[in-house]
């Protein structure tokens, strides 16, 4: 062997030695690719440890999640499991839907059928009461005037005495109000009769002596909004419906209370508000000397400064109705 063989023969190495490393090589990856499936058994193994390994100190080195494919998955089987799953959900919650339903019809039957005032007058009845009030468009009505109906008094501390002179010759003063709904751009509006420009009230009044709630609210509205014809034409009957509220005057003073206070036996005025169902049309009149105002419910609300208490109120005794908007 000459020199220069041997020089190239330690440089590059001979086709013998090649041979060699190419096996070693494959060795090496055959080693390498069963260590790979040992690495990912053994990164099975660490998903299913404890978290107290953290304490060795040891970090992943990568935040990714590695999701394994399980073969053995019958994934028809577990797609008709995950119907049936849902179906059984869907129908209990359907059975707990309607057994909820059932409770409050129960409870509003109960509540509604014997309820009764101190004097022993039944102020609430299921068979009566109405969950919906359907209210129709302002664009259905027509608004006029009638003649004017003198005020008895100049100013609400006349109007206080006057109540007394009368409550020490009659006793207990009786007396109703009227919630009447239109709606405007499907926004519920109360109408209010405005007496001053600071002093508003509901549609309504005095009772006379024997008369009944309802047919004193009917005659109250009457003289208040239907129009005076002598031939009796567009009149009208006011639907009275359902009592929502009871307000005492407790002395001769502006302020009244929504109940009636333990230490008061003789309230000085007992003032019942109820829901009058509007005909879908009709024609308005008022007297010369008031006005009268259709006011959006939300602007009630929270509002007693302008409107007093009482008809501030209205959108709390609302709530528990569907108002069926034109």
């Amino acid at each position: 062997m000459s020199g220069e063989d041997a020089l190239e023969r330690d440089l590059y190495g001979d086709d013998d030695d090649d041979g060699a490393a190419r096996a070693m090589d494959a060795a090496t990856g055959a080693a390498t690719r069963t260590l790979g499936r040992d690495d990912a058994d053994d990164r099975a193994n660490v998903a299913m440890v404890d978290d107290d390994d953290d304490d060795d100190g040891d970090e992943s080195e990568s935040d990714s999640l590695e999701i394994e494919l399980r073969p053995d998955i019958d994934v028809v089987a577990e797609h008709e499991r995950a119907e049936a799953e849902a179906a059984a959900e869907a129908e209990a919650k359907e059975t707990e839907r309607a057994a909820a339903e059932a409770a409050a019809k129960a409870a509003d039957e109960e509540e509604g059928d014997a309820m009764e005032a101190d004097d022993g007058v039944v102020v609430g009845d299921a068979s009566n009461f109405r969950r919906v009030v359907d209210v129709h468009a302002l664009g259905n009505y027509t608004f006029g005037t009638k003649r004017a109906r003198g005020e008895k008094d100049s100013s609400a501390a006349a109007r206080l005495l006057r109540m007394k002179t009368q409550y020490e010759r009659e006793g207990k003063r009786r007396s109703v109000g009227a919630i009447c709904m239109v709606s405007q751009h499907r926004t519920p509006h109360i109408l209010l009769l405005q007496i001053t420009p600071t002093t508003f009230k509901l549609p309504g009044g005095r009772l006379r002596a024997g008369e009944g709630e309802r047919e004193g609210l009917a005659r109250k509205m009457q003289n208040k909004l239907q129009p005076e014809r002598e031939d009796g034409l567009g009149a009208y009957e006011f639907d009275v419906g359902d009592q929502v509220a009871t307000w005492y005057r407790t002395s001769f003073e502006p302020q009244m209370y929504p109940y009636l206070p333990a230490h008061i036996t003789k309230p000085k005025e007992e003032h019942k508000i109820f829901i009058v169902h509007l005909p879908e049309k009709a024609a308005f009149a008022v007297p010369k000397n008031l006005k009268l105002l259709a006011v959006p419910l939300f602007e009630l609300y929270g509002n007693p400064e302008k409107y007093g208490s009482e008809i501030a109120s209205i959108p709390h005794l609302l709530s528990r109705y569907r108002l069926n908007l034109d």
